[in-house]
């Protein structure tokens, strides 16, 4: 019996020597962003950058691509399916290729995509920010939002991940920030998850001393009783006002990761209890002088609690995609791309836009 315990109590110890080391490297491999940093500009275009003026149509292209790893195919462990990786590396680079050129004919002024991998085991560590840098050849940024050596879970394990928003323009841009956004995990499970952040990129109107402000966002989905995505929004939204009474144009592109379509309790509840639910955005968060602006007409997004069949039982869809804009710019239109899910869990939003004269 001594024995026994003194295996048991050998393993015990082991497994937590084990614990404490993993800690230990999370802690000190940490990725730590500053409240505010300037990003770096990757000057790709192939031609010359536009300045931004007053009355004239542009398109904005709003896009998560899910890493290119979360298409039709694909379930995902965290929306109550089973897979933690995608099927292969060939779908990966078959879907990256697919979304580039779907952004290359929308041939957008300024593309918007979120869950953009830079370096990671669940897409394969294909770098999609130097692929898309290429093959668009636009003035971009990347700002990270998930920066992890290794996430020890579930099995197989995620791994290492470095992913983030990225923003490819025809704009000039005179500089480009990411803005810290409050984090809602607690030690030690911040150690190995987001810390998700805004970009905003500046570029100056024509025959102004004003800006066109973009921004680029992509809200926590995972929290708990939407207190990340609360807190979240109450930040974005201090910011766009300050921007706003400068006499800025202001228009920000998210996966907002709640119904920008106000649903009804009943509406809700068609998505059973133990899966991830879309709850409604707050509305009355929005400040004086925008507005939300997304497609009500289609479902810009999925659950990936299994593979997608159009029109099958237990399929879930939603309206968290779009934009929120201030009143000096005027919509033209706005439409989610009916992609059907082929290559990301989210459709594509095209906005039509124009800069209104003071």
């Amino acid at each position: 019996m001594k024995k026994l315990f003194k295996i048991l109590g050998s393993i015990l110890l082991t497994l937590v020597l084990c614990f404490g080391a993993l800690v230990g490297y999370l802690m000190a491999t940490e990725y730590k962003p500053q409240d505010v940093e300037v990003l770096t500009l990757q000057n790709t275009i192939k031609q010359q950058s536009e300045s931004v003026q007053i009355d004239k149509e542009y398109t904005a292209l709003d896009w998560n691509i899910g890493y290119a790893g979360l298409d039709k195919d694909e379930d995902f462990f965290m929306d109550g399916g089973k897979m933690v990786l995608p099927l292969d590396k060939a779908h990966v680079e078959e879907n990256i290729k697919n979304i580039t050129q779907i952004i290359k004919d929308e041939n957008a002024d300024v593309t918007l995509l979120q869950e953009v991998d830079e370096d990671s085991k669940r897409s394969y560590n294909i770098n999609q920010v130097s692929y898309l840098d290429k093959e668009l050849g636009l003035n971009s940024i990347l700002a990270y939002n998930f920066k992890v050596k290794y996430i020890p879970y579930p099995w197989p394990t995620l791994g290492k991940v470095n992913s983030g928003i990225y923003t490819a323009t025809k704009y000039n841009i005179d500089r480009a920030e990411r803005y810290q956004m409050p984090i809602p995990f607690t030690f030690p499970e911040k150690l190995a998850n987001l810390k998700r952040g805004f970009s905003v990129i500046y570029s100056k109107v024509e025959n102004s001393d004003k800006q066109l402000v973009i921004i680029n966002a992509h809200f926590d989905a995972y929290d708990k009783e939407n207190k990340g995505k609360i807190a979240q929004t109450k930040q974005l939204v201090e910011f766009v006002q300050k921007e706003y009474k400068k006499g800025n144009y202001v228009l920000v592109g998210a996966d907002f990761n709640q119904s920008l379509k106000t649903l009804s309790k009943e509406e809700i509840n068609k998505v059973p209890e133990e899966l991830w639910r879309a709850e409604n955005f707050d509305k009355s968060l929005i400040p004086e002088g925008f507005k939300l602006v997304y497609d009500e007409s289609k479902n810009s997004a999925r659950l990936n609690n299994k593979p997608y069949v159009s029109g099958s039982e237990g399929t879930y869809g939603f309206i968290i995609d779009g934009y929120m804009v201030s009143d000096n710019i005027e919509v033209v239109s706005v439409e989610t791309l009916g992609q059907d899910y082929r290559y990301s869990d989210h459709n594509p939003v095209r906005l039509k836009y124009k800069l209104k004269q003071k």
